[in-house]
This record gives C-alpha cells, structure tokens and sequence, in this order.
C-alpha cells in the first residue's frame, strides 16, 4: 500500500478520486462530491493506493483555528480490512499537530452523507455524535431569470461581493456571492428580523438570481436542516437539495 498526500492532487488523481466516488455510488446512495483543491484553505488529500488502484481517501481541512473537518471514502470492496482506521489515524495526527502549533484543543468532525448506510455505521461504531446537518442546494439560471423583480426593493453594490436589499432608501437585508469555478455561491443571505415575514426574503432572491444571471449560468448555497423557513423559501424559487451533509464530532 503506498499513502500519498497531496495538497493539489494531479489530473491523475482527480481521474482515480471520481472513480473511487463512482464505485461507492454504485454500492449504496451517496450525494456528497469531492471537494475541490482550496488554495485559501488549509487543506489535505490522502490517497491511499494498492499499486495503481485508489482503495481509499480521506479529506482533511481546517476551515478556522478551531475545527478540523474529515471525509472519508474506501471502497466497498476493501472495507473492514483497517484502511479506515489507517487514514482516520493520519487526519488525527494532523488535528494534533494544528493544535500544538495553535496552543488550544480543536473539534473533530467527520462529513458524512445521511442517506449513506455505511457512513451512518462507522459513525456508530466509532461513537461520533451527530452535531447538525446542512444542505448545499443549486439552481439553473436562463434567460427567463434575467426578467425576475424585485420590487418593491432595489439591490445595491457594497463591494466585495457584498449586496444590500434597500426598501426606501433603508437597508433591510444583506447578501454575500462568491465566484466558485464556474458558478456562484450564494451566502449569508438574510432579511433583518422586524422586515420578515412579509415576503421581502423572496423578492431579495428574486432580484440577486436576475442579477446573477448575467454572470453565470448556475447558482449554489448551503442552508442548515435546522432552518427550515430558509430551505422552503429555497424550494419556491426554484433551488435542489444536490448534497445532504451531516456534521459528527469525535
């Protein structure tokens, strides 16, 4: 077996990465990708080989200086033969040695698939206690997008792809895009609390999606499971659940 780390897997990689997915999809339900290369993030791809073959991977990020987030793929042909274990090894030596260079202790946290039986298994077997979901959900964008209203607002530009939702002359909600590969994603969007209920959270969608469609063809964001009036509001104006991620601490 030959262990490789690799901050930027190769096109090669990506190629046996896809493969490894594919062959897990095959076996039972799993909505959840392969997270791309960040080099804003401090982040790893462990990929283990049996020569030429990808058997297993793990995905290791620290997305602040107090969480390490895991992913884990092995494939269903070689599991219960410890190549969990041996990666799950690696990524705590790593959580390990971020917290000695940071001084303070870190969460450990798998990314699992809630549809996916065996995740939910391991999770079990190796007491991870469920934290929380999320749901990253997309949208196609036409032409059609282009003619959305949001009246009676008007958006404004704050830079940094930073936006407002102005209600006579009055700041009323705020969103942030983010250019990601060939889409955009859509985050912190939020109505202030005396301006909800009142269908403004709509009409702010409604004109960021006209906006957006001038750039891009496909939209994307994450909503907790937890909110449940921000994933209904999602679901009317057109957007797919594409990912269900759960978070387990360990």
């Amino acid at each position: 077996m030959n262990l490789i780390r690799a901050i930027c897997p190769d096109s090669q990689q990506k190629k046996d990465m896809r493969l490894l997915l594919a062959s897990c999809r095959d076996k039972e339900p799993l909505l959840l990708s392969i997270p791309e290369a960040d080099k804003d993030l401090e982040a790893d791809f462990l990929l283990l080989y049996d020569n030429t073959q990808l058997t297993a991977m793990a995905y290791v990020c620290f997305p602040d200086n107090s969480m390490c987030e895991c992913f884990v793929l092995v494939e269903p042909s070689r599991r219960r033969q410890g190549l969990f274990s041996f990666l799950l090894d690696h990524c705590l030596d790593f959580a390990e040695a971020r917290e000695k260079k940071a001084g303070h202790s870190i969460d450990f946290c798998f990314l699992v698939d809630e549809n996916t039986p065996s995740a939910k298994a391991v999770m079990e077997a190796i007491g991870g206690e469920y934290w929380y979901s999320e749901y990253k959900m997309e949208r196609e964008l036409t032409a059609k997008d282009q003619h959305l209203t949001g009246d009676p607002l008007s958006i404004r530009h704050e830079g940094d792809g930073l936006y407002s939702a102005i209600l006579e002359e009055a700041v009323i909600g705020t969103c942030a895009v983010l250019p990601s590969g060939s889409e955009y994603y859509l985050y912190a969007f939020q109505i202030r609390e005396q301006f909800q209920g009142q269908g403004y959270g709509k009409k702010f969608l409604q004109a960021m999606l006209s906006l957006l469609s001038h750039k891009t063809q496909k939209v994307s964001l994450q909503v907790s499971g937890a909110n449940y009036i921000a994933r209904n509001l999602y679901k009317k104006t057109g957007f797919r659940t594409s990912e269900s991620l759960s978070y387990y601490l360990y």
